[in-house]
């Protein structure tokens, strides 16, 4: 950043330092996260007098315009596109003293000669970005990452309070060895875990399973953000590695332990899970026989079950290639 006298840097660091303040008082109280960013980037334009202010929400691979304030912007961004883009994919701060040499750098006004982008991020996974565009050249520095950042967090905290994109579903679809590697390879789920669900033992061990007597399925337990996909989206997903109308098989696996079901732990969950199978059901001529429950129990799976096509490329996978594909480019 250019060299600036003593009084000017104390000036804005004493600006940031009350827009966090008032910042905080809007975040106590939001009515929603639209007008919380609204309310704020207005109090960053006024106070800190930048060209450009403003805010991009994640959807899907694109990052879509907010609140802002300033001449007319960008309305999508691409992923790891542009400085926005870019901060979404590194997940980190980037500070760009001159847009014209930033490669990529798209340009949404001839003015802008200087930019920072703070992600915003909850749960390891960015919801958005803050933008401040300068007509200077070099005009952004660790000041302004410092209280930027702080903002961002800020920003964050009210978005989790008011609603958390994390859900969670239990799906069993046969042998959860390619069940695990398939959904985890849909983009949007954050963590995977095989695993027995909803038996009537305790602490059951994959050879009592495998005796068919306690009652478990092979399960895998899926967390995923629900800005990147829904509930509907992914459970369309899981439909297309089973087959819906087979009662306890699934490829050539036999046994209660092998049945396919859907459980779940937020009642909430149930209206689309319902939805979801009278949509598919209408694909087939025999009856959906999928077993959809409230999940009673799940113990982990043994360690040498758990991402077993990551350590044995070459292991038994009872779902496509060519499925394991899409669900890369999902």
């Amino acid at each position: 950043m250019n060299p600036k006298n003593k009084a000017i840097m104390q000036e804005r660091q004493e600006k940031y330092q009350l827009v966090l303040q008032q910042a905080n008082e809007f975040a106590k109280a939001p009515a929603d996260m639209v007008s919380l960013l609204a309310n704020t980037c207005a109090l960053l334009h006024e106070s800190l007098g930048f060209w450009w202010t403003g805010f991009y929400r994640v959807a899907g691979e694109q990052l879509v315009l907010s609140a802002f304030q300033g001449p007319v912007a960008c309305t999508n961004i691409p992923y790891g596109k542009g400085v926005c883009g870019t901060a979404w994919k590194e997940a980190q701060t980037i500070i760009v003293p001159d847009v014209e040499k930033f490669a990529g750098h798209i340009a949404c006004s001839t003015f802008s000669r200087s930019e920072i982008v703070v992600p915003m991020i909850a749960d390891g996974r960015v919801w958005g970005v803050l933008d401040i565009d300068s007509r200077e050249v070099d005009n952004f520095g660790d000041c302004d990452r410092l209280h930027l950042e702080r903002l961002a967090e800020m920003l964050t905290n009210t978005y989790k309070s008011l609603h958390s994109p994390i859900g969670e579903i239990y799906l069993a679809g046969g042998c959860f060895w390619g069940t695990q590697h398939y959904l985890s390879l849909l983009r949007g789920v954050v963590k995977t875990e095989t695993g027995y669900a909803n038996g009537k033992t305790k602490n059951p061990t994959y050879e009592e399973v495998y005796t068919d007597t306690t009652g478990y399925a092979e399960t895998v337990y899926v967390r995923y953000d629900s800005t990147e996909i829904s509930l509907a989206e992914l459970l369309e997903m899981y439909f297309k590695t089973i087959d819906p109308t087979q009662l306890n098989r699934q490829g050539g696996d036999s046994g209660t332990r092998y049945r396919t079901g859907i459980y779940f732990t937020s009642p909430d969950d149930y209206a689309v899970i319902r939805q979801t199978i009278e949509r598919i059901a209408s694909r087939y001529d025999k009856p959906i026989v999928v077993e959809v429950k409230p999940l009673t129990s799940f113990y982990p799976a043994e360690d040498y079950h758990q991402c077993y096509l990551d350590k044995h490329p070459d292991g038994y996978c009872h779902i496509p290639l060519d499925l394991m594909a899409k669900a890369k480019k999902f």
